[in-house]
């Protein structure tokens, strides 16, 4: 008799064994350790001019910000003073659980965007580094009722985990994985117009301006880098959130 139980008990060790883990990988009863007005300090320090460009501040949503679990955030619009071309960053921290979970091919397509060809992964060079940042990217395509292809919009977007190398923004196969026990998780986009369907990933505007951005980034949230932000405060932006779009251009993703 004592035989029939012995499959029972190994049963119920494994389940209890891969509860204790998940729970642990996940820090589900543990309360982050992020201090949103240290944080949200940091973030208000990133310049909103930059060169020729110039930063506008989106509105955001409480439910966007809830949605993405982001307890610190920049939504703005760059744009070049000399050309006209715009980008839109996206910058987030929170919990990994939250932070991880909401990717562009996730949350476009409630925005009425479809992801048009493959998702690749691209290296940036950030200027005066000698390390690459790398960014998973893709391409979007604005549904139409009607039925033809609307706008085409290049999306950028990586993590930071900060956890001894502030520089290095990744972008693994499953963010989940990589940073399932993360208390302070960075994630960035950098969004923008596509001039047509088969521009180059290194001709878009995002990717150029994203090698002058990231070490500004990084010397505002980590100290590091070798670039010195400005400190000209950002224009708030007139329209809503809900009424922008990454092509129009975007405010805040919808996570």
């Amino acid at each position: 008799m004592p035989r029939l139980y012995i499959p029972v008990a190994v049963t119920v060790v494994l389940i209890a064994s891969l509860t204790f883990w998940e729970s642990v990988y996940s820090d589900r009863f543990t309360g982050t350790s992020i201090n949103p007005a240290e944080f949200q300090k940091r973030f208000d320090a990133l310049p909103a001019e930059i060169g020729p460009w110039v930063g506008t501040n989106n509105a955001v949503t409480e439910e966007t910000l809830n949605t993405a679990g982001a307890v610190s955030h920049v939504s703005r619009t760059y744009t070049n003073s000399q050309t006209g071309e715009r980008v839109d960053v996206w910058l987030v921290v929170g919990h990994a659980r939250d932070i991880s979970r909401h990717t562009p091919d996730i949350c476009y397509p409630s925005q009425g965007f479809a992801m048009d060809g493959a998702q690749l992964k691209q290296p940036i060079m950030p200027d005066g580094s000698t390390q690459d940042a790398n960014f998973h990217t893709a391409r979007f395509k604005k549904e139409s009722a009607l039925g033809a292809g609307g706008p085409l919009v290049r999306v950028f977007w990586a993590w930071n985990p900060n956890q001894g190398d502030e520089n290095e923004w990744v972008a693994p196969d499953s963010s989940r994985l990589a940073f399932g026990n993360n208390r302070a998780l960075y994630k960035l986009y950098f969004t923008s117009a596509m001039k047509e369907r088969e521009e180059a990933v290194t001709d878009n505007t995002a990717y150029k301006f994203a090698k002058m951005m990231i070490p500004v980034v990084n010397q505002t949230l980590f100290g590091s880098g070798n670039a010195t932000p400005g400190s000209a405060p950002a224009a708030d932006a007139a329209a809503p959130a809900a009424e922008a779009t990454p092509a129009e251009p975007a405010a805040a993703p919808a996570a």
